[in-house]
């Protein structure tokens, strides 16, 4: 993909640090490419991945004769972004009380984030770790699962407001169970 914005648009906190404002960012371009694929190896076998690239770059934002972000990159536009995964299903042929059970683990990420135009603050490439064993029959599903299973410390979102820099740290290790039934 290749896009060139004009009046591009970006959130800022107040001055006063109470509420947020939309500015006007001028003019950006963003070029990349995003790639899936999945491959069935048997019926109970699968494998997928997916991979994105973002180059976005501000082409024309000055706000004054001494602060320019030309050149800088876009905040909240991770540069990569990549997912790998696999499910496993085992049939359960003889049994009367379960139809199947699934396993599925995959590793997704994202990085570089900058958060701020001048591109002082970021978030390196990270990924997490998340798996889900499902026990199946007929129209429901018990599951068990588990995000970020290495407990990865990552932000999820960065901001400034009154001069300080404030982060929102990324969800720790998290387990649950999940149940379902489909009408």
């Amino acid at each position: 993909f290749y896009m060139n914005t004009h009046d591009q648009q970006i959130s800022h906190f107040a001055q006063s640090g109470l509420g947020r404002i939309t500015v006007n960012a001028g003019k950006s371009r963003s070029a990349g490419a995003e790639v899936a694929l999945r491959t069935q190896i048997t019926n109970e076998f699968s494998l997928t991945g997916n991979y994105g690239f973002t180059h976005a770059t501000f082409t024309d934002y000055v706000v004054s004769k001494d602060l320019n972000y030309n050149g800088k990159f876009v905040p909240f536009v991770p540069m990569h972004t990549f997912n790998i995964g696999g499910q496993y299903i085992f049939n359960m042929r003889n049994c009367s009380w379960m139809d199947n059970i699934t396993l599925n683990a995959n590793y997704k990420g994202a990085g570089r984030i900058y958060w701020t135009e001048a591109n002082n603050a970021s978030q390196e490439l990270y990924g997490t770790l998340n798996g889900r064993i499902s026990f199946n029959k007929g129209n429901g599903q018990v599951s068990l699962w588990i995000n970020n299973a290495l407990n990865k410390d990552y932000q999820a979102f960065y901001f400034e407001s009154m001069s300080r820099g404030f982060a929102q740290m990324g969800r720790p290790m998290q387990i649950g169970v999940d149940l379902r039934c489909r009408f």
